[in-house]
């Protein structure tokens, strides 16, 4: 099997590389790479990462005219992308848009992350499977780094302006009376955005190797704000998840997937009302024994979505196509 990503980000590691390097630990020949070497070309399944640029759509388009098992997999809602999303600018082009469809409906099978997400594939092509997003199993016996000063955290990238946005005000405030907690942000840097003082946050910039961003997450509760929009409602949960295996209760939007995943007053706070990120923060700052509780009960839940727990589905959702 081949896993053609589309880059080498996140994106990548938990949609193809992960997945794959289980399946390889089951015995199965398989490679990831962002180019399809020719002796590849003929691998009993190829699975395409979002394939959509002219050249690999022509490929792809060749392959599926030979009758090649072909599994395209795509874990975001790209057909309705937040105004503020600066993946815009490739994804709303409407040749990008028609390329995504064509090579969706040409494949044997649609992947995805979330049935929300499917629902919006099964239009394009009715053979959609749902393989959810999984950690990896080391994540849950990782012992994160901890700081003097307790740590409130958010990782993302560039494309969560609309979801930080949903606790700016409340983050600026509970940081304001509580001078002893400390910000970090990862990924992409939201201090101005957010209006944060520089001198209360500490930013880490993107880590394209997966493992190592995640061996440098030190939160001690962790922020998941997710803006009420077409594009989150297909996202997965896949940020509490990760904070989840590092025992880190959360703080997150009670929308989407984050509703269905977060056990609200267990593994973390949902918030319904917009104060309660205010009051969600206050109660975990002040209780280490609630922390240790929830992020003991959040890495329990987290353990049942380690890929080395869930790689049997993705064995079977790619067997079935041989068959």
């Amino acid at each position: 099997m081949f896993g053609w990503a589309a880059d080498a980000s996140a994106c990548g590691y938990y949609r193809l590389g992960l997945p794959i390097d289980a399946l390889r630990s089951r015995g199965h020949e398989a490679l990831v790479s962002t180019v399809l070497p020719e002796e590849w070309a003929d691998a009993d399944i190829i699975v395409g990462q979002r394939v959509c640029l002219p050249g690999p759509s022509a490929t792809w388009q060749r392959l599926a005219s030979e009758g090649r098992a072909l599994v395209y997999e795509i874990d975001d809602d790209l057909f309705d992308l937040h105004p503020t999303n600066p993946a815009r600018q490739v994804f709303a082009d409407a040749e990008v848009q028609r390329r995504i469809r064509e090579n969706a409906a040409a494949a044997s099978l649609v992947t995805v992350t979330t049935e929300a997400l499917a629902a919006v594939m099964r239009e394009i092509n009715p053979r959609v499977a749902v393989l959810p997003n999984a950690i990896p199993g080391w994540l849950l016996e990782r012992t994160r780094p901890h700081r003097e000063r307790l740590t409130i955290g958010w990782a993302g990238s560039a494309t969560h302006h609309a979801d930080v946005a949903e606790v700016a005000g409340h983050l600026r405030r509970f940081l304001a009376r509580h001078p002893d907690v400390a910000m970090h942000l990862m990924g992409t840097d939201y201090t101005a955005a957010l209006g944060l003082p520089t001198d209360r946050v500490r930013y880490t910039p993107w880590a394209i190797d997966v493992a190592a961003y995640l061996r440098m997450v030190d939160f001690d509760i962790g922020l998941a704000p997710l803006a009420p929009h077409a594009f989150n409602r297909s996202k997965s949960a896949l940020r509490p998840l990760e904070l989840g295996a590092l025992g880190i209760p959360v703080v997150a939007s009670e929308y989407g997937p984050y509703e269905r995943f977060v056990r609200h007053g267990e593994t973390g706070f949902l918030v319904r009302r917009d104060h309660e990120w205010s009051t969600h923060l206050r109660t975990l700052a002040a209780d280490a024994e609630l922390r240790e509780q929830m992020g003991t009960k959040a890495r329990a839940l987290a353990a049942e979505h380690a890929i080395e727990a869930t790689v049997g589905a993705w064995e079977e959702a790619y067997r079935a196509l041989l068959q």
